[in-house]
């Protein structure tokens, strides 16, 4: 049964790629803004064509041109080399450097190139095409938003380039590209419309419910882009985001683990396929094939598996559905696994001072348990009641609960560090959880949620699943007042949390986190999470803090994290005469990944991460020294960010 559990899952991770056949590959773009006064110029370094009517015909493999939206009197089409929509012909494996560029006055616009079928839709599907993001219109000052692209030609044959903003490409914003082909005499070209601009849709606004009423011509395709404007939360100036998967009226890139918030601005790591009738499948995940080393005098070894040094692969991966039932609701599933159960196995990795969970029923020290394989399965129900409010309903077997910030494997500064948190005990480590009933509400900037739960964490064998009991709870309070911030508070009570602590009856948690994103480009961002976890349970209150940050720009990352955790000797296993004594223990990590292998399916990154531990005095005795250090090299494999 393992294998074909593992057979499946690695079935899954390299059959994304079939979600969309792919024509051209996008080998590299870069975000940039140009003057109006620089046009000229940047025009004379294009590699010029011969001009045939509306041909334009290359011999080169490599090739440089710059791409204009069409002048007011003819808006939806492009200029290149001064022809309008010009058919580009051109050999087999070019190169293609092209330089897009928006002049338009109040429109957005992109540019794709892939294989189209028939007839433009309404809102054209762009999986399998590689091209621009939609660039906003000029701005008052006449500083235009363009984009530099390097494409590769994959395949010979009849192609488009087109702008794949809702009604564009169907009113002739597009043009035919041939690689390794000459054009035939029939040769279907794009004819000049007159437009008329609406205010929705250079900013995805979806079809008003007038529009819906259009022939099947025009519906029957209907992608994100399609859906009525009830069927999606709406931003600021209008413009439209996908709904996360828990909740309708969340934009998807808030949506985390569980029920839990992060920035607006975070960028998602992750595949997307939309269908027909408005259901949307998604994947994401991550795997870290690493070599990992602790350095300790202490003897790692639980049950008698496992010590200092470990070859190992730390892995996640998520499959997501949601389908729209009404204008106003939805239902959505997730389900998670991780290969744990079989690469890290019940002894887990090495990670000083790390404690929690059983081994051969003992318990686990300076190691991090393996998770279960199967780590979430959940389903999601969610209303709106207005435009700014909605409320869901939650139901996890396993699933996570209202509490604690964002589990640390879906925070976006942690997710180039292949360590768990050593506060992940105190603070999230309720995230799997066999047994989960979470009602939320949500008032826009602020969201209230309640939890029943099962109050004890998973047994040892990571294959099975656990009874439920709903025996504990939890409530949290988030709020996000900005598109770069995240806040939480929350509280819960765990009734008989851990199978190792029999006379741990009660535990009380309580947690705040501050997450902050800051999206400076397309290739440069900032992600930090701060996070504080108290567990009292006993008579013993111990608290742990930790901050990290994640600094990405182009192909590279530098990372790290602090720690600061008050642990018990029982908690670190200790003699029995220091069980009841309490010790802060601190682990601080740094870290750097260059992106060996990166383009619009894949990133796979090279990395590397030092971390100094340090222990008080009255530990000596168990790890050998106060000041302790550890290393480890790992080649991380996870989807690239979705646009």
């Amino acid at each position: 049964m393992k294998k074909i559990f593992l057979l499946a899952i690695f079935t899954l991770i390299f059959s994304v790629n079939t979600f969309a056949h792919e024509s051209f590959k996008l080998v590299s773009s870069e975000r940039k803004t140009v003057k109006e006064a620089d046009l000229a110029n940047l025009e004379k370094n294009q590699t010029l064509g011969t001009k045939d009517k509306s041909n334009l015909t290359f011999t080169q493999k490599e090739i440089r041109l710059v791409a204009l939206t069409g002048p007011e009197d003819d808006m939806l089409s492009y200029r290149i080399q001064g022809i309008r929509n010009p058919n580009l012909v051109v050999p087999s494996g070019a190169t293609l450097k092209i330089l897009f560029i928006n002049i338009d006055v109040d429109m957005r616009h992109d540019i794709r190139f892939g294989h189209i079928e028939g007839e433009f839709t309404i809102a054209p599907d762009i999986a399998g095409t590689a091209g621009s993001q939609k660039l906003e219109k000029r701005t008052e000052d006449n500083i235009l938003q363009a984009e530099e692209l390097v494409i590769q030609a994959k395949e010979n044959g009849a192609f488009k380039y087109f702008c794949s903003v809702r009604g564009h490409a169907k009113g002739g914003m597009w043009g035919n590209i041939l690689v390794g082909v000459k054009p035939g005499d029939n040769l279907k070209t794009a004819p000049k419309t007159e437009h008329v601009h609406s205010e929705d849709e250079d900013h995805d606004m979806n079809e008003k419910k007038t529009d819906a009423k259009k022939p099947n011509e025009d519906t029957k395709d209907m992608k994100m882009d399609d859906k009525k404007p009830s069927d999606m939360s709406s931003m600021s100036n209008h413009k439209m985001v996908m709904p996360a998967i828990t909740d309708f009226n969340t934009p998807m890139t808030r949506e985390s683990s569980g029920t839990a918030w992060v920035p607006d601005s975070t960028p998602m790591h992750a595949y997307m396929k939309m269908f027909k009738d408005g259901g949307m499948l998604m994947f994401h995940g991550n795997m870290f094939l690493r070599y990992t080393h602790i350095g300790s005098n202490r003897d790692f070894s639980i049950g008698g598996k496992g010590d200092n040094d470990r070859f190992d692969a730390p892995s996640m991966f998520m499959v997501m559905y949601s389908k729209p039932i009404s204008q106003k609701s939805q239902i959505g599933f997730r389900a998670m696994v991780s290969l744990d159960p079989i690469i890290e196995r019940g002894f887990g990795y090495p990670l000083l001072y790390q404690s929690g969970e059983t081994y051969r029923g003992e318990p686990i020290h300076d190691r991090q348990h393996p998770h279960d394989f199967f780590s979430e399965l959940s389903v999601t129900y969610s209303s709106k009641v207005n435009e700014r409010q909605s409320f869901y309903l939650y139901a996890g077997y396993p699933g996570e609960p209202a509490l604690g910030a964002p589990t640390f494997m879906h925070r976006l500064s942690a997710m180039n560090n292949p360590d768990a948190p050593l506060s992940h005990h105190w603070q999230d480590s309720t995230h799997i959880t066999w047994g989960v009933l979470t009602a939320g509400y949500n008032f826009g900037k602020f969201k209230i949620e309640a939890s029943a739960f099962k109050g004890q964490e998973p047994n040892e064998n990571r294959w099975n699943f656990d009874a439920p009991k709903l025996d504990s709870f939890s409530g949290r309070l988030s709020f996000n007042p900005t598109k770069e911030w995240a806040f939480q508070v929350s509280y819960g009570y765990l009734k008989n949390p851990e199978p190792s602590e029999p006379n741990l009856k009660i535990l009380r948690r309580t947690t705040a986190s501050a997450i902050y994103n800051k999206k400076f480009s397309e290739n440069k961002n900032l992600a930090s999470s701060f996070v504080w976890g108290q567990n009292y349970g006993n008579s013993e209150r111990t608290n742990a803090f930790l901050f990290e940050s994640d600094f990405t720009f182009d192909k590279n990352s530098v990372f790290g994290r602090v720690e600061r955790v008050q642990k018990s000797g029982h908690e670190l296993v200790l003699a029995e005469d220091d069980h009841d004594k309490v010790f802060w223990v601190g682990g601080y990590s740094i870290g750097y990944l260059r992106e060996l292998y990166k383009n619009k399916n894949w990133n796979i990154g090279l990395g590397a991460q030092a971390t100094f531990y340090q222990n008080p005095a009255g530990l000596v005795p168990y790890y050998g020294g106060t000041n302790h250090r550890g290393w480890q090299v790992f080649l991380r494999v996870r989807p690239s960010i979705m646009n």
